[in-house]
């Protein structure tokens, strides 16, 4: 489950397989990070990467579904709306 900041959030929202060159600022981080270090430093194996679903907003990764939700679109004391976001399977 992703909570992200609505007013955020651009749509249309893409769902999409990662790229090579893509790139988000993980949770917590002021300085981007690759996708593919991301899953590197998760021990992610390559089938299991190209199964992993992003989520784009306004050209910008917002979600690395079921993994990490970029620091740009995180929830802070002053979100006046929530978008929650499930994953399933």
């Amino acid at each position: 489950m992703a909570n992200l900041d609505a007013e955020k959030t651009q749509f249309p929202i893409i769902i999409r397989h990662w790229k090579t060159g893509d790139h988000f600022f993980p949770l917590g981080m002021q300085q981007p990070k690759k996708i593919s270090d991301f899953f590197t430093d998760l021990k992610i194996d390559r089938l299991t990467k190209d199964k992993i679903w992003l989520m784009e907003s306004g050209g910008e990764i917002a979600w690395i579904m079921g993994y990490r939700i970029d620091d740009r679109f995180k929830v802070t004391k002053n979100t006046r709306r929530l978008l929650q976001l499930k994953l399933q399977e």
